[in-house]
């Protein structure tokens, strides 16, 4: 037993010396006027304001291959052009799986198989709604070094395939398609290797 416990530690410790710690995140604003057309949960609205903070943290453990997680926080505000304001506020846990296909000069090209987990609270409809979103989805994205330790990074949501269920109070909406329920395009942050 003591002779397994030693070669697991081993493996364990080889694995982890390769492995490369990465952490960083986005930051994301995205603000529409729309007066004459249907937007999320309200008809009529005429604008729609979306914040996102989500801190990214994860591991490459091969050259081409890694693990990680989104999470953090999405708040959008809706105002109709009558009645009050629609605030609705949600929890992301977004677990993925990287792979890397290509690599060219300072650009690292990749994929994420993501799965995305959003528990959140409607208010300004009369009573507070819960919601909770379940998803599974191919986001392409890409990574530019700007130096050996800092890289810029952008996922290009728009492209993205994949199953999304929602659920608002007894309601369920179930999506899948190429670029399933984003409402930013392309998401940009920046990472910090270690």
């Amino acid at each position: 037993m003591k002779k397994l416990f030693i070669t697991l530690a081993f493996v364990a410790a080889a694995f982890f010396a390769q492995a490369q710690l990465f952490v960083g995140g986005s930051l994301g604003f995205n603000s529409t006027k729309d007066p004459l057309h249907y937007q999320g949960n309200v008809a009529n609205v005429e604008k729609v304001t979306t914040i996102s903070v989500l801190p990214t943290v994860g591991f490459m453990f091969a050259d081409n291959m890694g693990v990680g997680a989104d999470f953090g926080m999405v708040y959008t505000k809706e105002k109709p052009a009558t009645g009050d304001d629609v605030k609705t506020t949600e929890f992301v846990i977004a677990p993925f799986f990287r792979y890397v296909f290509a690599e060219v000069d300072n650009f690292t090209f990749y994929g994420d198989l993501k799965a995305d987990l959003k528990f959140g609270k409607i208010k300004g409809m009369g009573d507070d709604i819960k919601t909770s979103t379940v998803g599974f989805g191919i986001v392409p994205g890409m990574s530019y070094s700007l130096t050996d330790n800092i890289s810029m990074v952008a996922s290009l949501n728009i492209l993205r395939l994949g199953y999304t269920q929602t659920k608002v109070g007894d309601d369920k909406e179930k999506a899948f398609g190429f670029g399933v329920n984003e409402n930013t395009p392309i998401n940009l942050g920046f990472v910090y290797t270690f």
